[in-house]
């Protein structure tokens, strides 16, 4: 029996009896754990290899909280997909995991892998990485994770008699890390798979009587918007990971919707878990640099952050760096190829991960400054800015510069195409709805007589991102 195991039958057998539910049923974690035993022999069975890899299409249900525990049980690997997702990310993801097992609602089908698998036991993360792109697989064993649950919990104040509610589908690696820490800590878990929940998250917690529930910085307006007097108090927590930084006018909002305490966490796919965290009873206590929130001190258990100095053309930037237990050595399929000359991140070193987030330090503090280079992620998801350009000046037939500025908005520069030319805003705005998707569309439009450009002719990024800053802040 794994350590990871040993955990959630503790907690399985405890006094307080965790529950796990999700829209249609709700079952002790102990019958969710007999089940799951199980489920891992039939997968045994099915496998052509002795440590079977599975990959997992099923909505957020307790169906999944299954296969995530039968994986753990029997010692093998999983990946989660979406079902919602597109396509050809879920025919990528199979050709590159090759697995032994597919899970589908109800179903197992067995394959004929060619390779040798997934080199360890554990779960499969497939974001985009900070190089953007196809899904690049990570593994975070059941070891890393066993010994992170007990840190992760205490950092979240998660334990028995709480609950978590979590509305993103486990394909998304936070997610994950969210349902293993309440599985293994003696918690509760709620689970959904439906839009509405997502959009709408404090109902949803408030009718799975959640204690805790993950908002993205993205989502905090949303609730914001739902939020009723009567909503239960929540220990509200913002992933702060990677370039999804949370914003000091966004943490005003979230202590606005009475929740007496907020968690902002650093971490990342490639190291596991989260390796920061800053806990804030009070708005009044919300330390912030440059617009983004303190992601603490650096230290989450044996999880260490730290701001290290990164040098390019000259240039000396402050970036941020994760050592952490159970390193991986790189991802398992996708590669890292950098996006447009930049260098390519995270950089796997021997005893840390450079993640490719700019930060800074103040004391003891530090502060995630967002992705560099031209990714931003938003919602989990990496948005090229350089693709919303290329989206406006093909079909608007306008020159843009799209950048992120400090509160965290997206910001597009807009240039009509030649001088006697005239930028038709609303016509931009259709444009936008028509072929962008919503996470990756800016959130304010400006024109301008005409795009910065360096000597060379390239686009000057600082000198947009003042401009755009400028005018955000109601400057001439």
């Amino acid at each position: 029996m794994s350590e990871l195991h040993a955990l959630v039958e503790e907690a399985a057998g405890s006094v307080r009896a965790p529950r796990v539910s999700d829209r249609r049923d709700e079952r002790t974690l102990a019958e969710i754990l007999r089940n799951a035993e199980d489920l891992a022999g039939r997968i045994t069975e099915a496998a052509v290899r002795d440590r079977p890899v599975v990959l997992a299409r099923v909505p957020a249900t307790i169906e999944a909280v299954e296969l995530l525990l039968a994986a753990v049980v029997g010692d093998f690997a999983i990946c989660f997909v979406d079902p919602s997702a597109p396509a050809e990310r879920a025919d990528a993801i199979l050709t590159g995991l090759d697995p032994d097992v597919v899970a589908g609602s109800g179903e197992l089908t067995s394959r004929h892998p060619d390779g040798e698998g997934v080199p360890g036991s554990g779960y499969v993360a497939t974001s985009s990485g900070t190089t953007g792109g196809g899904p690049k697989g990570v593994l975070s064993s059941w070891t890393c994770m066993a010994e992170f649950v007990p840190h992760g919990a205490t950092a979240l104040g998660l334990g028995p008699g709480d609950c978590l509610a979590e509305p993103s589908h486990p394909a998304y690696d936070l997610s994950m890390t969210n349902w293993l820490l309440a599985l293994a800590s003696g918690a509760s878990l709620a689970v959904s798979h439906a839009l509405t929940d997502r959009v709408r998250p404090l109902a949803f917690a408030g009718r799975a009587g959640a204690t805790h529930v993950r908002l993205a910085p993205r989502f905090i307006d949303l609730a914001r918007a739902e939020h009723e007097r009567s909503a239960p108090p929540l220990s509200l927590r913002v992933w702060g990971s990677g370039g999804d930084r949370l914003s000091h006018r966004q943490a005003e909002s979230v202590f606005g919707l009475g929740v007496p305490t907020l968690v902002n966490t650093y971490g990342t796919s490639e190291t596991a878990g989260f390796a920061s965290a800053a806990t804030f009873d009070d708005v009044r206590a919300v330390t912030s640099r440059h617009g983004s929130v303190s992601i603490g001190t650096g230290r989450v258990g044996p999880w260490r952050t730290a701001l290290v100095e990164e040098r390019r053309d000259d240039r000396t930037t402050g970036m941020l760096a994760i050592s952490a237990p159970h390193l991986t050595t790189g991802y398992l399929m996708g590669g890292g190829a950098g996006v447009g000359g930049e260098p390519t991140y995270p950089r796997w070193e021997a005893d840390r991960v450079v993640t490719g987030d700019l930060g800074c330090a103040s004391g003891d503090e530090l502060f995630c400054l967002g992705r560099s280079g031209r990714l931003v992620k938003r919602s989990g998801i990496f948005v090229n800015l350089d693709d919303v350009d290329r989206v406006l000046r093909e079909r608007c037939g306008v020159d843009t510069m799209t950048v992120a500025i400090r509160s965290g908005e997206l910001v597009t520069l807009v240039a009509p195409a030649s001088a006697s030319a005239s930028a038709d805003m609303e016509g931009l705005r259709q444009g936008l709805a028509a072929h962008v998707s919503p996470d990756s569309r800016p959130d304010v439009l400006i024109p301008v007589a005409r795009v910065p450009r360096l000597a060379n002719g390239k686009s000057d990024h600082a000198q947009a991102v003042r401009m755009a800053e400028q005018v955000a802040a109601g400057e001439s």
